[in-house]
């Protein structure tokens, strides 16, 4: 439920499995995570400061029962164990690069930021940045085995490329599909404009934008995430009201395709799946957070 009581979120972004089975919630507005027994609800929460967070948790809890968080200041990693004690700290080079803060976007104008929009309030007490909507942005995922994997949507030819990393930088394995991207509707580029100006309005920013940065195509990939087993499933765009995955072996060898017209489940943050469960943050008409839990039954 939306709320600060225990078991409740305010803004939940993230799941993990341990290896007791039970789920936990990453939820910064709360600046906790609450773990849960799949059967009986919640069981304890712990504090931790989420002083980087993106809107996705980009952490990962490997199979030996351990937590794994990217840092940006510096960059590196952060290992905890299951009482979310810090037990390690690993810091990589930095490659010296800083991108512009809000402020500074904004005065330089739209072109700084192919990827977001640059606002400033009118009277210049506050600033941000916001998306451009259908905007193909690479994605990650840190698996249980402590490896990374990387998604990014394709041009010429049209479809997208995973690749599985390890750490260190090894590139472990490779997978890349071809498919037509799928049109951007002018109900669902009206509604995006809609939705930005609103925003702008709240924050007392210009809504006039160059609303030609918001591209003509969906992104070719969603979001990813690998099942306890290691089968890697791939979100991609739909048609539809339909979330739609990709599903691979381990391997990399194409299995099938997963739909769901029930769930409403939010499309950037990474389901769970361990053998024919599914389990997914959803929001309901209400705004309501709430973790569910569906059946994989094959169709057909």
């Amino acid at each position: 439920m939306n709320g600060e009581g225990p078991g409740e979120f305010r803004d939940a972004h993230g799941l993990m499995l341990d290896p007791q089975g039970r789920l936990w919630v990453t939820d910064p507005a709360n600046g906790r995570l609450s773990v849960f027994d799949p059967e009986t609800g919640f069981v304890e929460s712990f504090r931790h400061n989420f002083a980087f967070y993106a809107y996705i948790w980009q952490g990962t809890m490997t199979a030996d029962g351990r937590i794994v968080r990217p840092t940006l200041r510096p960059q590196g990693f952060e290992i905890y164990d299951l009482n979310m004690e810090l037990v390690e700290s690993v810091s990589q080079p930095d490659d010296g690069s800083r991108g512009l803060s809000a402020r500074e976007a904004a005065q330089q104008g739209e072109d700084a930021t192919p990827s977001s929009f640059a606002w400033q309030s009118r009277d210049g007490s506050r600033s941000g940045f916001m998306g451009v909507p259908y905007y193909p942005r690479s994605v990650r995922y840190y698996d249980r085995e402590g490896t990374v994997w990387i998604g990014a949507h394709e041009t010429d030819p049209a479809g997208y490329r995973i690749a599985r990393r390890h750490l260190a930088g090894d590139t472990a394995l490779i997978v890349e599909i071809r498919k037509p991207h799928i049109p951007v509707s002018r109900e669902e580029r009206d509604a995006a404009i809609e939705g930005i100006r609103e925003r702008l309005r709240e924050r007392g920013a210009d809504t006039d934008r160059d609303w030609s940065k918001i591209p003509d195509v969906k992104p070719s990939i969603v979001n990813l995430f690998t099942s306890a087993e290691g089968d890697i499933w791939v979100r991609v765009p739909s048609t539809g009201e339909e979330a739609t995955w990709d599903v691979f072996s381990a391997d990399g060898i194409y299995a099938g395709t997963a739909t769901s017209t029930a769930l409403n489940a939010l499309p950037f943050l990474p389901p769970l799946v361990r053998d024919a469960e599914f389990w997914a943050i959803v929001t309901d008409a209400f705004g309501v957070q709430y973790v569910v839990r569906a059946m994989i039954t094959p169709s057909g």
